[in-house]
């Protein structure tokens, strides 16, 4: 009996305490889903109560003496859709979008859970929709935001650049992971699957503290679609074409949400021929890409769980004119009007090429016990990736690079609560990759199988002082990378080298008044030297170079292949950095901008340059190496939209950077120029345009040039060992002509864009291939998606 009662007044004890109080309260925002403009006096309500209020003049509402952990919100405004929306209090207050019945968009609230970067940073959103994603590659529709920047190898394989730093130096987050890939390479895209991207998120500043090494420049996420409670079964079909390349792609999701679960899945299909500069063709430059992706995810009052998986398959043709044989070929494609070889367009994708396939899958378990909030996240990640060069006989057949990666990932997070005017989280991260070279590709690998470990823990904090927000945050971590290589299956060397660093972060954000803020964040930021910067050896996309441990000048360039240096030979220490950002935000009846400045001193900064020359029995070849240098990187990004009338926008875009070698006093190579953008949109009803013109200037700022025949010659005027320079001098300033006309009406959306109308011919400084062709010129294109 006693054992009855203890059960008993237990239960009740549990029942009392998961029995939340009727002492909550929600406060919120309701906007035009269109306009983005508050929508006064419209009616939010609880569900199956009688409890409800209607916003204020500005949207503004708030719901007091609520009851329960979760409440149902029935959000209504008269022309617009109904909104109901399941909340609890486990995420930060809603700002609701309601959707004109007139049109194809659907109401929707954002709602962020209680973990947020860090509010002094500049942070950019750029909502994807449906059309996007059928007629726009991600590494476009990144580059649309102030600040980012592509380094392409050609108009198929984009690396996206922040404040002129790219590769190791940009983390890239990928539904919440880190995205493990062959990041090595300048020529290596990162392998995102668009069908689950609804949401690219810019952090401009060191995001090292939170995120880990690599984000010296700062951290790209694209943020996946989240399954939604309480949908009946919904989705979308969109299809596009592209004059340019042929190019046919479609795109498809369904989701479907109950009660306590909700689901999504979509998929992707790219199939496109040779695209065409505005005098030839660029042959070898087709492309085919498919994928897919899920997710699904259950929700208790005490904890959420979400699966979800992408998988993506890419075939990337590359200018087969970028193949050179030895250094006078390519003196003769610099200086050559038309690239050799050109062929007529076709969909068949030869040599060189890049096959890549990558997969993910990932769990995320979020945990609420009283006001603490614990998020413990598991992801695997598998990256396979093949690189065809041209090659005789059989050996065509075979690429040569083919590697697979294998990456596991475990983070963990406590939301600590709020405590008085303080809040932060406090997390530990775990991330190990293995790759390895498939045997039967080149007999010498390009770079040696490896192993990495890292471990990492951060804790970031905030102040809130009424108007005034000061954050702080420091991390650690310890990074090991193994090496070990094979030449004909037969060992050669192995290395094992340690990292660790210790991080912090130091910002503040005022809000002087609703219309005005200002924030500043000074922030460390460290990276240890990648494995190709290390020990690359050997031939690669048109070029040989050789890593830090991997050559030496004299008496010949490259190592004896059974020898690496290691740091008591040669010291490489991992780049350190301290980067400073600080805007001003202004919000106003019709204008809204950024004005941002940012300054990033890296000791150690790890680059590749052109060196020299090199022979062998296929001929003279140019090199490059890695070296060191301390960098300095100035620069700033203005983005302003005005509102003419109700009809009638314009937003201007300007970005530059300055960058420069501070021990040498000499600029930097593929350093993005000075860009400006400006857009004009008209809407009226069912009906939108715009006009986009966008110019980019010369860089003024570059290394010396050097023909590559005159460095077979001797005739120089550069010390090699000490001048940074190039082969080729930047391309001129060009000026490009683009515009679009949209119509929404139902569940219909139709799109008809184009872009260089003027079919300008240009070359892009930061593009690899611009030594061999122009850029692609004029692309109409045609997108209709359907939602329903």
């Amino acid at each position: 009996m006693k054992f009855v009662k203890s059960v008993f007044f237990a239960a009740l004890s549990i029942s009392a305490y998961c029995q939340a109080p009727c002492d909550q309260e929600i406060n919120g925002q309701i906007l035009d889903a269109d306009t983005k403009e508050p929508l006064p006096f419209a009616t939010v309500k609880i569900a199956n109560t009688q409890k409800g209020v209607v916003s204020d003049a500005n949207g503004f509402f708030s719901l007091v003496d609520v009851c329960g952990e979760e409440v149902h919100l029935e959000v209504q405004f008269i022309g617009y859709k109904k909104l109901v929306h399941h909340h609890d209090f486990h995420h930060s207050d809603p700002v609701i979008y309601l959707a004109s019945d007139e049109t194809v968009l659907e109401s929707v609230i954002v709602e962020e859970s209680r973990t947020r970067e860090l509010r002094s940073l500049s942070i950019q959103k750029k909502e994807i929709s449906e059309l996007e994603l059928v007629s726009t590659s991600i590494g476009d529709l990144t580059e649309q935001l102030t600040g980012v920047t592509i380094l392409k190898t050609g108009s198929n394989i984009s690396k996206p650049m922040i404040h002129g730093l790219h590769s190791n130096r940009v983390l890239v987050i990928n539904d919440g992971v880190r995205h493990a890939y062959q990041v090595w390479g300048q020529e290596h895209a990162p392998e995102i699957d668009p069908s689950h991207v609804d949401q690219i998120e810019i952090v401009k500043g060191a995001g090292t503290v939170k995120y880990g090494p690599e984000a010296l420049g700062g951290v790209i996420l694209y943020n996946q679609k989240k399954p939604q409670f309480n949908k009946s079964l919904n989705g979308s079909i969109g299809s596009s074409y592209q004059t340019n390349g042929r190019a046919y792609s479609s795109q498809v999701s369904l989701g479907q949400g109950f009660h306590r679960f909700a689901w999504n899945i979509g998929g992707f299909g790219i199939y496109q021929a040779d695209l065409e500069a505005p005098d030839y063709n660029l042959s070898n430059t087709g492309k085919q890409e498919y994928g897919g992706s899920f997710s699904a995810l259950l929700h208790q009052p005490r904890f959420d769980l979400q699966i979800s998986g992408s998988y993506y398959e890419q075939e990337l043709g590359i200018l087969r004119a970028s193949i050179v044989g030895n250094l006078n070929d390519l003196q003769n494609a610099i200086d050559r009007a038309v690239p050799n070889p050109t062929f007529p367009p076709t969909y068949s994708i030869q040599n060189p090429k890049q096959e890549t396939e990558h997969g993910l899958l990932k769990s995320n378990l979020s945990i609420f016990l009283g006001e603490h909030i614990f998020n413990v996240q598991y992801a695997v990640q598998q990256n396979v990736r093949r690189e065809f060069d041209v090659r005789r006989g059989e050996l065509n057949d075979r690429p040569v690079i083919n590697l697979e990666l294998l990456s596991h990932s475990i983070e963990t997070e406590w939301i600590q609560p709020k405590n008085g005017r303080w809040s932060g989280n406090t997390g530990v991260q775990l991330f190990t990759q293995n790759s390895v070279n498939v045997p039967g590709s080149n007999p010498i690998n390009f770079v040696p199988d490896y192993d990495v470990l890292n471990v990492g823990a951060f804790t970031i904090q905030s102040l809130d002082l009424d108007n005034t927000t000061l954050e702080l945050g420091a991390r650690f971590d310890f990074q090991s990378l193994e090496v070990a290589d094979t030449v004909r299956e037969t060992f050669t060397y192995a290395n094992e080298v340690d990292f660790s660093n210790a991080t912090f972060t130091l910002g503040l954000r005022k809000q002087f008044n609703e219309g005005l803020s200002l924030f500043s964040n000074l922030g460390s930021a460290w990276r240890p030297p990648n494995v190709a910067e290390l020990y690359s050896f050997g031939y690669h996309h048109s070029r040989i170079q050789f890593g830090l441990w991997r050559y030496e000048l004299e008496p010949q360039i490259a190592t004896p292949l059974n020898r690496v240096f290691d740091e008591s030979d040669r010291p490489v220490t991992s780049e350190k950095g301290i980067k400073w950002v600080a805007g001003v935000e202004v919000k106003k009846a019709r204008t809204t901008a950024e004005f941002i400045l940012h300054a990033n001193q890296i000791n150690d900064y790890i680059f590749l340059r052109p060196y020299g020359v090199t022979t062998n029995v296929a001929g003279t070849f140019a090199y490059f190496i890695f070296e060191q240098t301390d960098a300095l990187f100035l620069g700033s990004d203005w983005d302003v939209r005005y509102k003419h009338t109700d009809l009638l926008t314009s937003e201007v875009k300007v970005s530059y950077v300055y960058a420069k070698s501070t021990d040498r006093n000499q600029p930097l190579i593929e350093i993005p120029p000075l860009n400006l953008d400006y857009t004009i949109e008209y809407e009226k009803g069912s009906w939108s345009g715009g006009l986009n013109l966008n110019y980019t200037a010369k860089q003024w700022n570059a290394p010396a040039m050097i023909e590559p025949i005159r460095i077979d010659d001797g005739d120089i005027e550069v010390d090699r060992n000490q001048d940074i320079f190039d082969f080729m001098a930047p391309p001129t300033d060009f000026f490009l002509l683009g515009g679009d006309i949209t119509y929404n009406k139902n569940h219909w959306n139709l799109e008809f864009k184009v872009n260089n109308l003027l079919n300008s011919a240009y070359r892009i400084y930061t593009d690899r291939l611009r030594y061999f062709a122009d850029a692609p010129g004029r692309n109409f294109s045609f997108t209709a998606s359907f939602k329903f």
